[in-house]
């Protein structure tokens, strides 16, 4: 390759070498400068102008720099004016070539614009030496002193994201710094120890929270729901038609729901994704889930349809396997075995061989708990999280009154309640608040914990619907009832909640001079 363009030389590195740009516009300068310094064991490269110099120095990263002040095209100043422009260029070492004898001037000029030495056009390779390795060892101890400050700025930056509030282990990013073996190092280290005890001790303190403000809600949704298998066996036992019996519960639900948020000024105004999403969950929960709900109840005890539900909890699980939400180690599957095996001994419980139809509508009921499961994680991936939660209730509630209102013009099912109030119209009543409630419930649930987490509602749904039965309708359940209950509270425990693995941020302020 011809020297007028910058070369690498070929010289083998040694412990003490540096690379080296020469600009000179001379060819017997470039290669008189280059030999030389490829004599002290460095690495050379050569520009013939300073437009070469610069895509050089844009390119590479040079330790010192041999500069001719005479050029052609963009002279030596030039280069040094444009140098002190660029952070990654401005702390490179740069020495002048001069005729000393008649630049004296423009050596000063040089230096003024922060040149940091010069030699002769005819130097002493003596000389050269000295003059290279002065600026070498500044330019070394330069870059030491910026490493230096840099790791100080990185730890006034970690100290102030401590500082405001928000921080957790990750985002202070002093990891490598604490590798370092020297006093920042080690403070570095104690830093990052101190913050990551103090996350972690936070963690356990908020998630402590979190899980107790989440079995509240698991709770009340089961308290809430609880109450809807015992009500509707007390509405149908009063000639109520579970058609006409959903669009009225349906309708009032989505009346006191869209009333709320219509106060609050929250009803949307719904693009077609979300139209097409309240179509689906109210086919899926206001059609499907309550009419196998009111039908179920006609032909099942209300605490035997209680602990059906149960299965929920274990359906939500294998769908959050299979689609990789959860992930299925072996204590879960054996959980979901032995609950399975428990419900199993619940529908044993009641399966009459010589019942066939009782045997049927056991079968039947089967469809409650799927409905729950994939109403949580259909709720859990494809909500929109932009609309109010009284709104989102209120809209599926009246999208599913409004789709059975057809059907059971058609089918002669219609319900006529009032104009008095009588002990059927406020169970109705009763029903639709309940239903808004527990949907209400349910979906803060979810949407706060995850469908997982809201499965466990099931249990509780499980024990107020047998304690509501019990109460409203007189029903008990039989020893071998009890026991197969019991095997599925030991299998849910097996199951286990997913620990929350996300990012949390601990809000937590160390400024005490407010």
């Amino acid at each position: 390759m011809n020297d007028s363009t910058v070369n690498l030389s070929e010289t083998t590195e040694t412990v003490s070498s540096a690379r080296i740009l020469v600009v000179d516009d001379d060819r017997l300068n470039r290669m008189k400068m280059r030999k030389a310094v490829q004599h002290l064991g460095h690495r050379v490269d050569v520009a013939e102008n300073g437009v070469e110099a610069l895509e050089a120095l844009n390119s590479t990263p040079y330790d010192v720099v041999l500069l001719d002040i005479i050029m052609p095209e963009m002279d030596g100043f030039d280069v040094l004016a444009e140098m002190k422009k660029h952070d990654e260029m401005r702390d490179v070492p740069v020495i002048v070539i001069s005729a000393l004898d008649d630049e004296t001037e423009s050596v000063v000029k040089a230096i003024e614009l922060g040149a940091e030495d010069f030699l002769p056009k005819s130097f002493d390779p003596v000389l050269l030496r000295a003059r290279v390795g002065a600026s070498l060892t500044k330019k070394r101890f330069r870059d030491q002193e910026k490493e230096y400050f840099g790791r100080i700025e990185r730890l006034t930056v970690a100290a102030e994201i401590l500082e405001s509030g928000r921080f957790n282990p990750e985002s202070l990013d002093l990891e490598d710094l604490a590798q370092k073996n020297d006093p920042l190092g080690r403070l570095a280290a104690v830093f990052r120890g101190m913050a990551a005890e103090i996350y972690q001790r936070e963690l356990k303190l908020k998630r402590a929270i979190q899980t107790l403000q989440g079995t509240f809600l698991v709770l009340a949704v089961g308290l809430v729901w609880g109450l809807t298998p015992a009500l509707s066996r007390m509405a149908s036992g009063l000639g109520s038609q579970p058609l006409g019996l959903a669009i009225w519960v349906n309708g009032i639900a989505a009346v006191f729901c869209l009333s709320i948020a219509a106060y609050r000024g929250k009803i949307p105004r719904l693009n077609f994704k979300e139209f097409m999403f309240f179509v689906y969950w109210a086919i899926i929960a206001g059609i499907l889930q309550r009419m196998t709900t009111f039908v179920a109840t006609e032909h099942v005890e209300a605490a035997m349809l209680s602990l059906v539900v149960t299965l929920q909890g274990f359906m939500v699980f294998a769908f959050a396997a299979i689609t990789g939400m959860e992930r299925a180690s072996p204590r879960r599957l054996i959980g979901l075995i032995v609950g399975l095996v428990g419900v199993s001994l619940v529908l044993y419980t009641r399966f009459d061989g010589t019942n066939g139809a009782q045997n049927a509508w056991l079968l039947f009921a089967l469809l409650l708990p799927l409905l729950f499961a994939v109403e949580a994680i259909v709720l859990a991936g494809k909500r929109p999280e932009n609309i109010d939660i009284f709104a989102s209730v209120g809209l599926m509630m009246a999208f599913s009154a409004i789709m059975l209102t057809p059907w059971a013009y058609f089918s002669g099912d219609l319900l006529s309640l009032g104009p008095q109030v009588g002990r059927l119209e406020f169970l109705v009543v009763l029903m639709g608040i309940v239903a808004a409630s527990s949907l209400l419930l349910a979906f803060h649930l979810i949407a706060t914990a995850g469908a997982v987490f809201y499965s466990q509602s099931a249990y509780a749904m499980t024990i107020a619907g047998v304690v509501w039965g019990m109460l409203l309708l007189s029903e008990e359940l039989s020893f071998l009832a009890w026991g197969a209950f019991a095997i599925i509270v030991v299998g849910m425990y097996l199951v286990e909640p997913k620990a929350n693995d996300e990012e949390l941020v601990i809000k937590r302020s160390f400024n005490d001079r407010n």
